[in-house]
């Protein structure tokens, strides 16, 4: 199985960082043989999204020189992806967002029927709101939110403690059990991920077929329609 590790971060080291860290060793004690990728996006030197609509008129990105495209080709790959992000101004951080608005979410439906597991930190407020941002996206593109994390904490405060490894090992597990599953979503993901593209996404896209011929050749591509 393929796990991909994404940290949000601008601190590649700090305190959401040192919990994706963690999340990865526990799952290596769980299971040795896992392909595990872990990636910070601080050390990507990402690129603003331009508003150009090449993804959706030609299914890629335009922008080659930074490696978003690459990864989500990883992303698309993997058999369950970990997201985490520090809150800012009660929200994801500022690289996390450019990952949401470059790497072909929703429309291409990158997570469909894949396990994830979102994490976030933040210090005063705002984390629950940034975690429903990141669980949002996660649903919106397909795929399940089988475990979640919030920690807070202040920034001086030590981020592993014995009670926190025992919590990140148990979701460490929950979260592989996910991701063997044929289809991890919920009962409700599947009824909302239903309704979502048949009633929002669907009907958008194909009434704009020439600037959105890249969604519809992936989507022909992935089996998730079929071109009259």
């Amino acid at each position: 199985m393929k796990i991909l590790i994404i940290n949000g971060s601008p601190r590649v080291k700090g305190v959401t960082g040192q919990i994706l860290t963690k999340i990865k060793n526990s799952l290596i004690e769980i299971d040795p043989s896992l392909g595990i990728e872990y990636i910070d996006l601080a050390e990507m030197n990402v690129h603003l999204c331009s508003g150009c609509f090449s993804c959706y008129k030609k299914g890629y990105c335009h922008i080659k020189d930074d490696g978003l495209e690459n990864l989500s080709k990883k992303i698309e790959n993997s058999d369950g992806v970990i997201f985490g992000s520090p809150t800012y101004v009660t929200n994801v951080s500022g690289h996390f967002k450019v990952l949401m608005d470059r790497c072909h979410f929703v429309f291409e439906r990158l997570l469909y029927n894949k396990a994830c597991f979102s994490v976030v930190t933040y210090e005063n407020f705002g984390g629950r709101k940034a975690q429903k941002v990141i669980n949002e996206l996660i649903r919106n593109s397909g795929g399940a939110v089988s475990c979640q994390y919030l920690l807070k904490l202040n920034h001086e405060e030590k981020a592993i403690t014995d009670k926190r490894n025992n919590q990140i090992s148990k979701l460490s597990h929950k979260f592989l059990l996910k991701v063997e599953k044929d289809n991890p979503l919920s009962i409700y993901e599947r009824i909302f991920r239903k309704v979502s593209f048949s009633v929002g996404i669907k009907p958008h896209v194909l009434k704009n077929k020439i600037q959105y011929r890249g969604i519809i050749d992936r989507w022909v591509e992935n089996g998730y329609y079929i071109e009259k």
